[in-house]
């Protein structure tokens, strides 16, 4: 997406990548500052300080000096921009403005819940920027709004791997939780504190007076410089009270207060001279974020608001201009929450219709998810819900953790009424492990399917079903969420959607556990590409792959799926289920057949580490067999297999995983420190083609490579495979394998 058609898709958008722009009326050009900041014998730029000391100003002086060349990339930053995903999005576009080719292909996998972009995006932005012999500047405004602890881990890794090319500038009024010590010790990092960007006597004295024609003496500068010391934003508040003032010394004397005194007080003043609808102007426009003519229309009820717009910046009535063209603005910080404050104790009857008008006007422009935003502060939770659909029409663009966070602040009832609303509460109860919740939902779901915008009444029919074939395999009945995602699976496959994707991953799912490991690949590999292709969650489909290919001792086919399930990205918080579990157990097999039995048990309890802290019981069972059959100590296999059954046995039916818990007990038997004086024991005779089956498993030739040296089928083979599994009371080849060693056979 290139820049101009992020600003076209989003004028917000457009707002957050623009440089900051010097201020129409005499700003400070801070010489000395900004000759420190072009020096380019830095990498890393902290510009750290309290709200008000001009860090933005300088770095807007700084840009357009004349002095500096290289072009920059530049992102402000906001509250909600705290999200891995959606933070690494708008770098790269802010890094577009100056190279548009940059990381082609990110944006669709940023707007998954699921992308890691630490593991993903950042390593793949560090390359093609390594590439690029351009110098350039990177500035993260208002950085201090950032508070993951994924992002600042991220942001380090950038930091650590910095091309040469690229410079970066943090501005935050907090030092962030980044390696500064070790950057400052390195000499590679320049700094620029309230210290240096607090103004001298003689720099308040020519701001006062350039700014706005007040002459002060010499010692009332420096008494007013002294009680504001040097702060800019207070320099500003104390310039626009005096303007007019009959006696300035007097003011300076009597203006006192640390600096929310003195923005209270200040700001007072400023508003007193303020006409009536004037102020009814900034009283109303106080809920908005963002400023721009018509949107204030709406919101204030005037029709020139473009113009008041225009008259407030030219009196410095603390608007900050957001683009070139003057068209979007916002309010000073400290100025935006003195007047909403304002507004609540002279209207708080006013500020719901507020929100609601500003919700309507931006969904009628466009930007939906502003005016989502607006619906919830304006507490019309339908209105809110309705417009949260209308959203998730298109789950390709969605970024699932702002759901999360818009769906929190609703009541149930009114999600319960909206289909899609109530699929994303079934998706985030699923994602954290609470099944009966997910039912519930589900169940909403169905009931207001008529509801559902567009005429996506199909999708969520199918949807639906494919979390209720999720929830008969939750409950147990293997064999009916088998048959159901198949359905869902087949209904889906020609229009290629993302519910193809999913269903088909359930019934691979569904039918290892009911059918078999060998069955359930074709259906696994399947959903894994597929899950790869739409950029939805792999949630241990990958994983589930490679333990198939381990059961059925397809050691390299086991060994690639868990590399690639161990390398997907990291679920975001909202989402519990341990992905790479069963990779675990794959990777533990794999190493005990290639005999490193002691990492291979270690990789196995690691999974069932993972199995004991989730609440589905299935894999807690399977992990202990596997880890069982790894094992030597007789004692140690008897308590994970005895432990196996109780498991399965509390939760009901589970397929076929009570089959390999009975294999698994007959093994056992098999394998009982025996009491006879000959020490041996007896197993079922195998035939002679079932004998030369079992002497090739013990070869690296696959099954239908076997079937071939014994010219018969492949399905022959498998039923002498099944059959050999049978007699010797294991569940794969590699046991079969050991199993006919300790018997010699």
């Amino acid at each position: 997406m290139s820049p101009d058609a992020a600003g076209d898709a989003s004028p917000l958008l457009r707002m957050k990548l623009a440089p900051p722009v010097p201020a129409s009326n005499n700003l400070l050009t801070r010489p000395d500052l900004v000759s420190e900041l072009v020096d380019t014998g830095w990498k890393i730029c902290l510009i750290s300080a309290p709200a008000g000391w001009g860090k933005t100003s300088l770095v807007a002086a700084w840009h357009s000096a004349e002095s500096e060349h290289r072009p920059f990339a530049f992102l402000r930053l906001e509250e909600r921009d705290d999200d891995s995903p959606i933070f690494w999005t708008y770098v790269i576009a802010a890094l577009r403005t100056v190279h548009p080719r940059l990381v082609a292909g990110a944006d669709a996998a940023l707007r998954t819940a699921e992308m890691n972009p630490m593991r993903q995006i950042v390593p793949m932005l560090i390359n093609e920027l390594a590439e690029i012999k351009e110098p350039t500047v990177l500035v993260l405004d208002d950085y201090h709004l950032v508070g993951r602890e994924d992002i600042h881990t991220s942001v380090a890794h950038l930091i650590d791997h910095l091309p040469e090319s690229l410079r970066l500038v943090i501005v935050t009024r907090s030092d962030p939780p980044l390696p500064v010590s070790r950057l400052r010790a390195s000499g590679a990092m320049v700094e620029i504190r309230a210290g240096q960007l607090g103004f001298s006597s003689a720099e308040a004295a020519e701001f006062l007076d350039r700014r706005f024609g007040v002459e002060l003496d010499t010692q009332s500068t420096e008494n007013l410089r002294h009680r504001t010391e040097g702060w800019p934003a207070g320099l500003q508040l104390a310039g626009l009270s005096l303007v007019g003032e009959s006696d300035p010394r007097d003011f300076v004397e009597r203006f006192a207060g640390d600096d929310r005194n003195v923005a209270d007080y200040l700001i007072t003043e400023v508003f007193r001279g303020v006409s009536t609808d004037r102020r009814e102007f900034l009283l109303r426009t106080s809920v908005l974020e963002r400023l721009t003519g018509p949107l204030c229309d709406a919101v204030a009820g005037v029709s020139n608001s473009a113009a008041i717009l225009e008259d407030l910046e030219r009196a410095n009535m603390f608007l900050v201009p957001l683009d070139h063209r003057r068209r979007w603005y916002r309010y000073h910080h400290l100025f935006g929450y003195w007047l909403l404050y304002e507004l609540q104790k002279a209207q708080p009857e006013a500020i719901p219709k507020l929100h609601l008008t500003a919700s309507r006007w931006h969904e009628e422009n466009g930007s939906l998810e502003s005016a989502i935003n607006h619906a919830i502060a304006s507490g019309e939770g339908d209105h809110a819900a309705g417009l949260i659909d209308m959203y998730l029409t298109d789950w390709g663009q969605v970024h699932w953790s702002r759901v999360a966070q818009w769906l929190a602040q609703l009541p149930d009832d009114i999600i319960a009424a909206h289909a899609l609303c109530a699929i994303g509460r079934v998706r985030f109860a699923l994602a954290r492990g609470d099944f009966s919740g997910g039912w519930r939902w589900i169940e909403a779901a169905e009931a207001a399917t008529d509801s559902a915008p567009n005429g996506l009444g199909s999708m969520v029919r199918a949807t639906t079903a494919q979390y209720r074939a999720f929830g008969e395999l939750v409950a147990g009945d293997m064999d009916t969420a088998r048959v159901r995602s198949v359905e869902v699976a087949d209904q889906e496959r020609t229009a290629g959607s993302s519910l193809y994707a999913l269903a088909v991953g359930i019934a691979g799912l569904a039918t290892f556990w009911s059918v078999g490991a060998l069955e359930s690949i074709p259906l696994l590999r399947e959903a894994s590409v597929a899950r790869a292709e739409h950029s939805i969650s792999d949630s241990g489909v990958t994983a589930l792959l490679a333990t198939a290919y381990a059961e059925i001792g397809d050691w390299s086919g086991a060994e690639a799926a868990a590399a690639a399930a161990f390398a997907q990205p990291v679920p975001p918080e909202w989402h519990r289920y341990p992905d790479v579990m069963a990779a675990h157990y794959a990777s533990g097999k794999v190493l005990i057949a290639q005999g490193s039995r002691d990492e291979g048990i270690a990789q196995i309890r690691q999974g069932l580490e993972l199995a004991r802290g989730w609440v589905e019981p299935i894999f807690i069972a399977y992990g202990c067999l596997a880890l069982a059959d790894g094992l030597t100590d007789y004692s140690g296999k008897r308590a994970l297999v005895r432990e196996a059954r109780q498991i399965v046995e509390a939760g009901g039916s589970r397929g076929r995983v009570m089959d390999l818990v009975v294999a698994a007990e007959r093994k056992l038997a098999l394998r009982r420190p025996s009491h006879r004086t000959d020490g041996m024991v007896h197993v079922e005779p195998l035939t002679d083609r079932e004998r030369d089956v079992l002497r090739l498993l013990s070869s690296d030739l696959s099954l239908r490579e076997i079937a071939t040296e014994l010219y018969v089928s492949h399905n022959t083979v498998k039923g002498h495979t099944k059959s050999v599994y049978r007699k010797l009371g294991v569940t794969s080849r590699a046991a079969a394998i050991e199993m006919a060693d300790a018997l010699n056979l």
